[in-house]
């Protein structure tokens, strides 16, 4: 007998802690980041802050990359073996990674061997806080019973009542990667403008607004969420950093402020983009209805 619908999977890209993940039942499947040429399982043996720290003192080469089918396929086998569940898998945006290709891939090898069993696998347009939320939000929905076709419903409408907002500390990382052009971070530098960025409907990282001086990031994000989430009856909120943890309790405290009635925690940005970004970056996730 099912003890509920089904099982949430997503990544570790989504930064949910290891306790609110065992209390959902929700598997996080890790990413794995070659650093120097050696492979990291993110979250397992190697950890946000550790990277970051490096990144700051050594010029690193660093890549990320999502699981592979044969992971996603032992996955969902094993919950379909253990538990009887159908699965639901929650990826982060297929513009960032090629994570949903890679699990639909391993669903539809499922489906061939399980025709009974469903494993049904949704891109969320998002990464890291937001991507964790609404795998929360969705594994809570599912343990008070509602059918995994309700629970995909109810993502599809919540996935754009959610969002990262970001600000970078140095454009040095984006120019490294290619991202930007020798140019825009010459210009950039010299103005000592730092860019929000945000991830647009279609799930890709986008500018918001520029800001110049660090003492305007802080309120040009609050300004951006408040915009956002106008109306909202139910705010969650969660504050990211990347080895920048005095300036994410600068905007812990200003979020407190304004949103005295809400918990707001605060946890390390996902190196899976990190890497590309840079230390020092700051930001929030947030789901609202």
């Amino acid at each position: 007998m099912k003890t509920q619908n089904a099982v949430v999977v997503t990544g570790s890209t989504a930064q949910i802690s290891p306790e609110i993940a065992s209390q959902l039942g929700i598997v996080i499947l890790p990413l794995t980041i070659t650093v120097a040429g050696k492979a990291y399982l993110d979250g397992v043996d190697i950890f946000p802050g550790e990277l970051y720290q490096k990144m700051r003192t050594q010029k690193l080469e660093v890549k990320t990359a999502a699981p592979n089918v044969g992971q996603y396929y032992e996955c969902f086998k094993r919950i379909i073996d253990q538990k009887g569940c159908d699965v639901l898998c929650i990826t982060l945006s297929r513009q960032l990674s090629s994570a949903y290709n890679t699990a639909v891939v391993a669903a539809q090898m499922i489906s061939n061997e399980y025709p009974l069993s469903k494993v049904i696998v949704f891109d969320c347009l998002q990464v890291a806080v937001p991507q964790g939320l609404l795998a929360i939000e969705a594994a809570k929905q599912l343990q008070t019973g509602l059918s995994l076709e309700e629970a995909v419903q109810y993502l599809t409408n919540a996935r754009h009542r959610s969002g990262l907002i970001a600000a970078l500390d140095t454009l040095d990382y984006l120019a490294q990667g290619g991202r930007i052009g020798k140019a825009a971070y010459l210009v950039g530098s010299a103005l000592q403008i730092i860019p929000i960025l945000t991830i647009n409907k279609e799930g890709i990282v986008a500018p918001s607004r520029v800001v110049r001086n660090k003492e305007n990031v802080i309120p040009a994000i609050i300004s951006i969420l408040t915009k956002q989430t106008s109306g909202f009856k139910k705010l969650d909120l969660a504050v990211l950093h990347a080895d920048a943890q005095e300036k994410a309790e600068a905007l812990q405290h200003s979020l407190n402020e304004r949103y005295p009635s809400l918990e707001i925690p605060i946890s390390e940005f996902t190196p899976v983009m990190g890497a590309h970004t840079g230390p020092g970056l700051i930001g929030l996730g947030y789901l609202y209805e």
